[in-house]
């Protein structure tokens, strides 16, 4: 069961007596995140989209941590919801990669069957595959970034919570896709690997951000769990390819 706040709104802070704000209507009863929640989230945010994009992208840039923190503790109005924000981005991403005929193979050597065994073929066609259907492998994503923090940080909040923060963390990822595939078309190409380069900064940064323990100890864990979570998205996503190819 969630608790009832009983004094001032989480969201905006404006004195509250009834189950909701009168200010921005936002429910006096707080309670964790679920999965039930999210998975709800999901099938809102396909048809009803809302909160603010530009605020979200712009605190996820600044200061994710201080998001992440306020929206699992109750904060829920005032950003853009993560399933949400990620369900757009990816969407803005598919239509701005098909709209300027973005290769995501420029440059690459073309492999044809005769030059390379049958085995190592497939592997190379999962390869292409994962990068090609990005939008279907960015979910391992975001559930790598869930399991790696309960993993290092296991204490503080749910498996659901941390996931919370694995689709606002992708969101920003997919967003930075959208500039590399700009930049590629209509400035100088830019190779797709440097976004991992940015994934694993970022998830540092973010994890950094959002734990605020500056010790030894939790630095190497950020660390740790940025080069897990792309371990993890790298070996769920092939795999996932693979299976599709074979």
């Amino acid at each position: 069961m969630g608790q009832r706040n009983k004094h001032n709104c989480l969201n905006c802070g404006s004195a509250i007596a009834e189950n909701y704000c009168p200010n921005c209507g936002q429910s006096t009863t707080i309670h964790r995140i679920t999965f039930r929640e999210t998975i709800n989230d999901f099938f809102s945010s396909t048809f009803a989209l809302e909160g603010p994009l530009l605020l979200t992208i712009k605190l996820l840039i600044l200061n994710p941590g201080r998001l992440f923190r306020e929206f699992i503790e109750g904060k829920r109005k005032t950003y853009y919801k993560p399933v949400a924000f990620f369900v757009v981005l990816t969407a803005l991403y598919l239509i701005i990669r098909s709209a300027s005929g973005f290769d995501p193979f420029h440059n690459q050597p073309q492999m044809k069957g005769r030059d390379v065994p049958e085995r190592a073929m497939i592997f190379i066609e999962a390869g292409r595959f994962m990068v090609a259907h990005i939008n279907h492998i960015m979910f391992f994503l975001v559930f790598a970034i869930g399991l790696s923090n309960k993993l290092f940080f296991y204490r503080k909040y749910n498996l659901a919570e941390y996931i919370t923060t694995g689709f606002y963390i992708s969101g920003i990822y997919i967003l930075v896709g959208i500039a590399q595939i700009l930049f590629s078309v209509y400035v100088f190409y830019i190779s797709p690997q440097l976004n991992m380069v940015f994934l694993f900064a970022y998830l540092f940064y973010a994890s950094f951000s959002f734990h605020k323990n500056t010790s030894f100890m939790a630095i190497v864990k950020y660390l740790l769990l940025s080069v897990f979570a792309i371990i993890l998205y790298v070996v769920f996503g092939f795999s996932f390819s693979l299976l599709v190819v074979s």
